[in-house]
């Protein structure tokens, strides 16, 4: 029960870490509301929408592998986002 209780923090951890990192980018990036709402919106609907085929091909695929891929694709596009300097 502890391991699901921290695996449940995690996951609503990264599901508020842009609310988080909201007044760092709109300094850093002279990021609008606006934009700052579409990205966070943006978020919200592609994690919605790729949540239930990505727990498919967990299934089909395996656990180990899924989630290793998982984790080098957030990795990618992670480092991807030291080129971003402006809102566009």
């Amino acid at each position: 029960m502890p391991l699901i209780m921290v695996c449940y923090l995690f996951a609503f951890f990264d599901r508020i870490n842009i609310s988080f990192a909201k007044f760092q980018l709109q300094t850093d990036l002279s990021l609008s509301d606006t934009a700052y709402g579409l990205g966070a919106g943006l978020f919200a609907v592609g994690y919605v929408l790729f949540e239930v085929p990505s727990n498919m091909m967990l299934y089909k695929v395996g656990a180990r592998r899924w989630i290793a891929r998982i984790m080098m694709s957030w990795g990618l596009v992670t480092a991807a986002m030291v080129f971003v300097n402006s809102e566009w």
